[in-house]
């Protein structure tokens, strides 16, 4: 019951504090996104191969600003993290696992195709996503590429629909374990 609540805390969570001179902004991974706010953990590279590659499993993920949210939720202490792997049992730190699935995604990009994932046309980097699915990554060196994507994707998910407007955006009937006591 009390993973079930913080998965509901992931939903209501999708305010993202970013401290000003005179206290806190709260705003959504997409406002975040849309006004440019710098990322906490990530580096520029980081974030543009994580758009890419989640933006081609969830479409609409990159708009909904996830690469915001997982990078706020990289920051915060562990035990307080929403992201997927605290629900799957990976050891902490989780920027560990982030970033080493990058590099290795990076790695096997440029050995591929010459080019970064964030750089790749769309069909090159749907290839790329293929290989993830099917472990076809000769010298990975990172997390395991089929469980980095399911991550990727279940995290994207969460970020898009997992709201009352993204199952909207799915002509999904919204029904809530429990119900959010205001809208976010």
């Amino acid at each position: 019951m009390e993973a079930l609540q913080q998965r509901r805390s992931l939903l209501k969570g999708l305010l993202l504090a970013y401290p000003l001179i005179s206290g806190a902004l709260l705003l959504s991974p997409a406002q975040a996104r849309l006004r440019k706010l710098p990322l906490t953990v990530l580096a520029d590279e980081e974030a543009g191969d994580l758009e890419s590659v989640i933006e081609a499993l969830v479409p609409g993920s990159a708009e909904a600003g996830a690469v915001h949210f997982i990078d706020y939720q990289l920051a915060k202490p562990a035990a307080d993290s929403l992201l997927m792997l605290k629900y799957l049992g990976v050891e902490q730190p989780h920027l560990t696992f982030y970033r080493g699935g990058l590099a290795a995604l990076a790695q096997h990009s440029i050995a591929r195709f010459g080019k970064r994932p964030s750089a790749l046309p769309a069909l090159k980097l749907d290839h790329l996503i293929a290989d993830l699915i099917a472990d076809e990554t000769p010298g990975w060196s990172g997390p395991p590429a089929s469980f980095l994507y399911f991550v990727w994707r279940s995290d994207g998910i969460d970020v898009t629909y997992g709201s009352e407007e993204g199952m909207a955006m799915l002509n999904t009937p919204y029904m809530a374990h429990i119900r959010p006591e205001q809208p976010w």
